[in-house]
């Protein structure tokens, strides 16, 4: 609870992956990689509750060893290619709304997949998503070589313009605009404004700015080794 008001933190993890097999409870640095992101709810000052939905028994079975609620098994349709983050999160509204009659003032998304996460980002991305008087609050991280000043197309014979910079001209980091891209470490919203928008993302969204080894997600095995080079250099436990 923060500031009276209460924060449920929802973890979704399908058990299926193209890209990685098993990934969600694939073993990163002595623990499956979905306890990274529980272990951080659990150590956060203002999350109420801390609880994964997942199709997946075993994911279910690993999350309780861990300390997160699992109260249902997700349904089949829901965790599909197609289905959503929305739709998961509603589903998780509903079920509680229903068979347990609680409710939450805001709702905190933690990816599984973003373990760089610490329990000091959520904490701190609530207390400015306060400040702020915003409704929302989303992770980015500032673009470096993939800045549109650097960036280049090619027609069909190979020959390339500039993006934005036209000419091509050399330009340093300092003078151009700084630009930022949605990563995965946090997604916080007032309960009632995510039912209503259907997304984080909207008018009245401020950003939560990580740097750039926190940005980085795990969708292949390429980013499972980054992942976890960078957390044994930096001593993460």
């Amino acid at each position: 609870m923060y500031k009276n008001k209460t924060f449920l933190a929802i973890i979704p993890a399908r058990g299926g992956s193209k890209g990685l097999p098993k990934k969600n409870i694939k073993e990163l640095c002595g623990k499956p990689l979905i306890a990274w992101s529980i272990e951080a709810g659990l150590k956060s000052k203002y999350l109420d509750e801390v609880m994964v939905t997942t199709d997946s028994q075993e994911i279910a079975d690993i999350s309780n060893q861990y300390g997160a609620n699992v109260p249902f098994l997700r349904p089949d349709e829901l965790a599909s290619d197609t289905a959503t983050s929305f739709d998961a999160i509603k589903h998780t509204l509903d079920y509680y709304n229903n068979e347990q009659n609680k409710e939450f003032d805001y709702i905190v998304l933690l990816e599984p997949t973003s373990p760089l996460r610490e329990p000091s980002d959520i904490d701190r991305a609530i207390e400015i998503l306060f400040d702020s008087g915003a409704d929302s609050i989303v992770g980015i991280c500032k673009t470096e070589d993939q800045n549109p000043s650097f960036l280049v197309t090619k027609d069909m014979e190979n020959f390339i313009c500039g993006y934005e910079n036209k000419e091509m001209k050399v330009l340093r980091r300092q003078d151009i605009k700084d630009v930022y891209f949605f990563e995965g470490t946090i997604y916080i919203s007032k309960t009632n404004i995510l039912l209503s928008k259907k997304t984080f993302y909207h008018e009245n969204t401020i950003g939560y700015e990580v740097p750039k080894y926190k940005s980085l997600e795990i969708d292949d095995i390429d980013d499972f080794v980054m992942v976890e080079a960078i957390m044994k250099h930096k001593g993460y436990k």
